[in-house]
């Protein structure tokens, strides 16, 4: 987790905000000037945040965010005004700013905001897989077809299985992909707060809404915004989503005037929504009209020949994360992965890996770390078993380009097990 850059003249005012970040989890450094600013933006992360006063006693905060942007710096930018300040704020949101934030509403605005944009930078910097699977391979050849075109896309799979990352691939091969992702998850969004977090409200409109703020709608204008889970969205707010596609327009809560609503829309669930329409819980005419195309995602028990792909993939991201030179799993610890259920999909095994990385004392991870969710499943899927590991020797002899040391290294075994195994499954 990256820091959050506080730039604020006002001593007070800027030992609270980070006291107050600290309270939450956020590791914060402050400075009180835009001299002391720049040094500090010489040295950022990519996955720093800044929050910045709008006035200073040497400049202002739209100055150092223009620096910022010139320099090609897109770290996410957050400005804090006072009451007066509100027109100038709005003007930073054109030089980039993701958002201004009253300071007397600090401490109710800025953590949703801070938990968005982390969501995002995550994102961004990890790293993907992309799994080689016959399943995945029909699963891109639609994804190819459909991304081009402004269809609604609806993805359906167990948690787990990496929809939002196949969201994300439709938006990038889109004609949208210089325009913004924004991901929501539905999950989170409450009936009282969901209409105006979607699409934004006017000064005025509740209690608590001093300014005016744009809703997800607006900044996903022109790019895709992705609905994940969007079973939970409550009724009324499905009806407003249902007009919103369908007239391309919205209204923001306490408006009087629509706006026009360019985008695109990509959902994802692990319900079955028809029972949730049987239930009245789910608008039928909704589900129909984001269902323009449907991708389903199969569980990674469907998809087995994923599975020590994505194990060594993780074991990777795990050593550079905990700082470990683990090289691979032993025969015992691969024939478990395969054999387990995995009903967390792609996420529990990610997690299982990165345990087993941490409590590895050697160079190899070894069965008796892995710890499951579940009761791994019985001897009697050993010929399944059997067929996948011959296929899991193949594919090292293919990465190894023949070299049965290599290949052996790269199974995690000794090369005169991978001599014996080759000669039973007929390897030649």
């Amino acid at each position: 987790m990256g820091r959050i850059i506080v730039v604020e003249d006002n001593i007070i005012y800027s030992d609270f905000v980070c006291r107050l970040l600290e309270s939450k989890g956020y590791p914060s450094v402050s400075t009180s000037t835009c001299n002391g600013a720049r040094k500090l933006f010489a040295k950022m992360r990519e996955d720093d945040i800044i929050l910045a006063d709008l006035r200073l006693n040497d400049g202002d905060g739209i100055s150092l965010l223009e620096e910022l942007r010139k320099q090609g710096r897109n770290n996410p930018y957050i400005v804090m005004t006072d009451y007066d300040e509100v027109p100038t704020a709005v003007r930073s949101m054109k030089q980039g700013a993701e958002d201004y934030i009253p300071k007397k509403l600090i401490e109710a605005n800025l953590f949703p905001l801070l938990k968005t944009l982390r969501k995002r930078l995550e994102r961004h910097d990890t790293p993907i897989h992309e799994r080689q699977s016959a399943a995945f391979r029909e699963i891109d050849r639609k994804i190819r077809l459909v991304a081009p075109t402004n269809m609604s896309v609806l993805i359906l799979g167990e948690s787990g299985t990496g929809k939002e990352h196949i969201a994300e691939k439709i938006h990038t091969m889109s004609k949208r992909a210089g325009k913004p992702f924004v991901a929501v998850d539905c999950g989170l969004l409450s009936k009282e707060l969901a209409s105006s977090t979607l699409f934004g409200h006017e000064k005025g409109a509740f209690t608590g809404a001093e300014s005016k703020k744009q809703g997800f709608w607006e900044e996903a204008a022109g790019g895709t915004l992705f609905l994940d889970e969007i079973g939970n969205l409550p009724p009324e707010v499905q009806q407003m989503l249902l007009r919103a596609l369908e007239a391309k327009r919205y209204r923001p809560t306490g408006g009087s005037k629509d706006k026009q609503a360019d985008v695109r829309i990509i959902a994802a669930t692990n319900e079955d929504l028809q029972a949730a329409i049987a239930e009245k819980r789910f608008r039928q005419d909704l589900f129909h009209r984001i269902k323009e195309y449907t991708l389903n995602i199969p569980p990674l028990r469907e998809c087995r020949e994923d599975i020590m792909p994505l194990a060594d993939f993780f074991l990777k991201l795990s050593n550079e994360e905990l700082d470990r030179q683990v090289k691979g799993f032993d025969a015992e610890a691969r024939k478990q992965l395969l054999a387990y259920a995995w009903g967390g999909n792609v996420r529990e095994l990610k997690r299982v890996v990165r345990m087993a990385v941490l409590h590895t004392e050697g160079d190899t991870v070894m069965a008796d770390t892995l710890e499951f969710d579940e009761i791994p499943i019985a001897d009697d899927a050993s010929l399944a078993l059997d067929d996948m590991e011959k296929k899991q020797i193949i594919h090292a002899l293919e990465q190894a380009k023949g070299n049965r040391k290599l290949a052996a290294a790269l199974l995690g075994i000794g090369r005169t097990t991978l001599y014996n195994k080759m000669k039973a499954y007929g390897i030649e």
